[in-house]
């Protein structure tokens, strides 16, 4: 399987090339376009129990897509459900943890599960779970706004709205950052701090303070 990552970073989209029974398997609703001989299966990945505990826990669609190259090789174009970057990483056995709603694509040879955060992470605005992705494959994973990689040697401060995927070789807790005023009332507060010796990816905007920012010019219908 090849690639190429088109767009970085405002509106990209991955291309896959396949040779012939080469398979890729996507979130519900990632591809862009394909080639005509590219098989589509639409299958409960890891079985019933498996990908309810992925769409419930997770955020992930109940149902993954398989394509698959028949009779030759063959492209598909898979992008993200936001506005943001695309990042690829080449696992080889290990693990990579996300947030939700980051996973794009991968090799069928990857194992997707949901991992519980702890009430940490419940706090810190993230939810309860992530999903974990290991195995020996390409993965693909979004982020929104352009993806960021620091390599942490010791302890590294993140805003919870700004953490993509992070290895398992890292630790975290949530903290705050000054007292209740400043968690109340500017904005900051809450933050994860990660400790050890692993990679990390963050997204250089923040999906949540987005959300804010763009709900205060919604039209409300008044009510006489």
């Amino acid at each position: 399987m090849k690639y190429e990552i088109i767009g970085k970073p405002d509106f990209p989209c991955v291309k896959i090339n396949l040779d012939a029974e080469e398979s890729i398997v996507a979130e519900s609703g990632a591809m862009v376009s394909m080639s005509s001989n590219i098989e589509l299966k639409s299958s409960a990945k890891g079985g019933l129990f498996a990908s309810a505990k992925r769409a419930l826990l997770s955020g992930e669609s109940f149902f993954q897509s398989t394509f698959t190259a028949k009779g030759g090789p063959g492209e598909v174009y898979f992008t993200s459900e936001t506005t943001g970057d695309l990042e690829h990483i080449s696992l080889t056995g290990n693990e990579l943890i996300m947030s939700t709603g980051a996973y794009v694509c991968g090799s069928p040879e990857l194992e997707l599960d949901s991992k519980w955060g702890g009430f940490k992470g419940f706090f810190g605005g993230e939810g309860l779970f992530f999903l974990k992705a290991q195995g020996t494959g390409d993965l693909f994973f979004s982020s929104f706004g352009a993806i960021h990689e620091v390599n942490v040697n010791g302890d590294y401060i993140v805003d919870t709205g700004h953490i993509v995927a992070f290895e398992p070789a890292l630790s975290y807790s949530i903290e705050k950052v000054g007292g209740l005023k400043s968690l109340f009332f500017s904005g900051e507060g809450l933050v994860c701090r990660f400790s050890g010796n692993g990679k990390l990816y963050l997204q250089t905007r923040n999906q949540n303070s987005f959300t804010a920012w763009a709900n205060q010019f919604r039209r409300v219908e008044s009510k006489n």
